[in-house]
């Protein structure tokens, strides 16, 4: 499956969440929708360009500040970097 498909499958399930009839039907849903979102999610993540991928900019030896390009998660969405 391409990344569109999967969008379209992860708003389907997320649908059918929203209009089950018990706890156990929503959770098992919301369970597929998650495993969806996590292929999405790690398809579309690429690695920091400043701090390349760890979240820090070294300042000094004893001084470390938060990257403001990631704001410290040490990567970017591709869909984001189009600027």
């Amino acid at each position: 499956m391409n990344n569109q498909e999967l969008k379209v499958n992860y708003k389907k399930l997320l649908n059918k969440a929203a209009q089950a009839n018990g706890r156990k039907e929503t959770v098992f849903y919301l369970n597929r929708a998650a495993k969806i979102k996590s292929k999405l999610y790690s398809t579309t993540k690429v690695n920091c360009f400043r701090c390349n991928g760890v979240g820090f900019l070294r300042v000094s030896i004893v001084e470390t500040k938060t990257c403001l390009s990631c704001y410290g998660k040490g990567f970017l969405n591709k869909e984001n970097l189009k600027l």
